[in-house]
């Protein structure tokens, strides 16, 4: 981190929210390091602590930073949340139609199956099972029944382990719980059911299948 040059000062605080990013990735910061105090930051980077708090707040509404009153600023994991809310207002400003983003949904949790059937583990199926049976389950309100249907396809989802692809994933999975809706919770549990039976077989062809004629039919 470096001193900000008096002849820099007419994009100041942009300036700051720069050094403080190089900053966090040289010092190799993760998600809950301290960032030093305002006063140790101000002082190195000869900015006054206005100028600081202005570009901390920045960093924060970008979701890089977690300021804590009274505790002081951490790094967050939070970076990914306005792109995604920017990603979310586009498509309804632009009427995206839901047929669009269903088929966008499609192609990111079948291209998550194949970290499924590689990291699932039989706890897992267990958790899925349950899912589908609350999800199918008509005695229980719409939003339980669209929350466990979501929770189920996440589940799967996590098995990649890429938090990015994840939150990513979770933005179209949300915005597509239509299909806990249908009246046949019959039919809606049986296919689950196959779905999951060929998760659990590692039969990732035929889970394929199967997912595109639940979200594509």
């Amino acid at each position: 981190m470096k001193a900000i040059e008096q002849t820099e000062r007419y994009t100041l605080s942009q300036l700051v929210v720069q050094n403080l990013k190089q900053y966090i990735l040289e010092q190799e910061m993760v998600q809950g390091d301290r960032l030093p105090a305002e006063r140790e930051l101000s002082r190195i980077m000869n900015v006054s602590r206005a100028i600081l708090r202005e570009a901390l707040r920045s960093l924060e509404s970008s979701g890089i930073v977690e300021i804590r009153h009274g505790e002081g600023t951490f790094v967050s994991n939070r970076y990914m949340n306005p792109m995604l809310e920017s990603l979310s207002f586009a498509m309804r400003m632009k009427g995206t139609s839901s047929r669009e983003i269903t088929e966008i949904r499609y192609l990111l949790e079948a291209a998550a199956l194949d970290a499924a059937v590689e990291h699932a583990d039989p706890h897992m199926f267990d958790e899925l099972e349950q899912l589908t049976k609350t999800a199918a389950d008509r005695g229980r309100s719409d939003e339980e029944r669209m929350a466990a249907h979501a929770a189920l396809h996440l589940a799967i989802i996590r098995c990649t382990g890429n938090e990015s692809f994840i939150r990513l994933a979770e933005l179209f999975v949300m915005q597509t719980p239509e299909i806990a809706n249908r009246s046949d919770s019959h039919q809606f549990e049986e296919e689950h059911r196959r779905y999951i039976d060929a998760l659990r077989r590692k039969d990732v062809i035929t889970a394929k299948q199967i997912l595109k004629s639940q979200l594509l039919r």
